[in-house]
């Protein structure tokens, strides 16, 4: 009885689609998830505290709004920033 709960618990476990070594690689893009400004392009990690998330962003103003991402606009929030709604779903360059 025991065998059977220690596989059904692993097979339950198997394909977890929370573990990080299932999403693919960041590519530095915009809006792509980030820890230090060396893992994007533009050079820009922001933090987003209040949201619980980082992302590669770049400045923006009415005259330069922001790229979609993924076909979804983005918008230019006060502090002159495009803040997508969250990063995207990819792990960090080790």
């Amino acid at each position: 009885m025991r065998i059977l709960l220690a596989l059904a618990l692993v097979a339950g476990c198997a394909g977890d689609s929370t573990d990080p070594g299932n999403k693919p690689y960041c590519t530095m893009a915009l809006y792509d998830n980030c820890t230090t400004e060396h893992d994007c392009m533009s050079n820009d990690c922001h933090v987003f505290n209040a949201d619980n998330f980082s992302a590669c962003v770049q400045p923006c103003s009415a005259a330069t709004p922001c790229p979609d991402q993924d076909g979804v606009p983005v918008a230019c929030n006060a502090m002159g920033i495009c803040k997508p709604a969250a990063a995207r779903d990819c792990r960090v360059m080790p």
